[in-house]
């Protein structure tokens, strides 16, 4: 074969591979959450997202955006199930994540909490994921969450975010004091009586 042959058959071949790949897209969203306080100092949040049929084939990054203005633990669940297409999921997901970003540049500030696949197995298994994050600064905050629409119908995914508040070290001090006043009054008591 000489080097022409070889040239035209690569050419050939990356416009077969390039056809192929022209109809699948990456569809990038960006949403808001929306925090329901709890009345004990935390929030809860549901969220999710849709995906028609037009989609299948595509690469998704779904981006949800919440503020925090306190140190806070949170946790996070993301739920799909089977049901369009048999034996195969619709959605097919490949990360779940939590991190910090700047609202103004919108990068990542410091490392993200991946999530962890807990997926089940078998005949239409829930395809499940989860992530959680202890003592973070108050601050800005979006999940991610990235996958392919696999689904003859499209697919749809579920999640939830819980905050719950992280006490102030001055709040760890002033618990600290008044234990320290309850223990001294303990013990003038006891030496009251004896």
């Amino acid at each position: 074969m000489n080097l022409k042959s070889l040239v035209l058959s690569s050419l050939l071949a990356g416009a077969a591979f390039a056809v192929q790949g022209a109809g699948a897209a990456t569809i990038e969203r960006t949403a808001g959450i929306n925090l329901v306080d709890d009345g004990v100092g935390g929030f809860n949040a549901h969220f999710g997202d849709n995906f028609a049929a037009s989609t299948v084939n595509d690469t998704f990054t779904d981006v949800f955006t919440f503020q925090i203005n306190r140190p806070f633990d949170a946790a996070a669940s993301l739920t799909s199930v089977y049901l369009n297409t048999p034996q195969t999921k619709d959605l097919s997901f490949s990360g779940f994540s939590l991190y910090r970003y700047d609202p103004n540049t919108h990068a990542i500030m410091g490392n993200a909490i991946a999530g962890i696949d807990e997926s089940g197995f078998g005949s239409h298994p829930t395809d499940s994921w989860s992530l959680e994050g202890y003592g973070l600064a108050g601050g800005y905050y979006a999940i991610q969450v990235d996958g392919k629409v696999r689904g003859a119908g499209g697919g749809t995914f579920g999640a939830d975010l819980t905050v719950s508040p992280v006490p102030e070290p001055q709040a760890w001090g002033m618990l600290a004091a008044g234990v320290g006043v309850l223990g001294a009054f303990a013990r003038r008591r006891k030496s009251r009586r004896a």
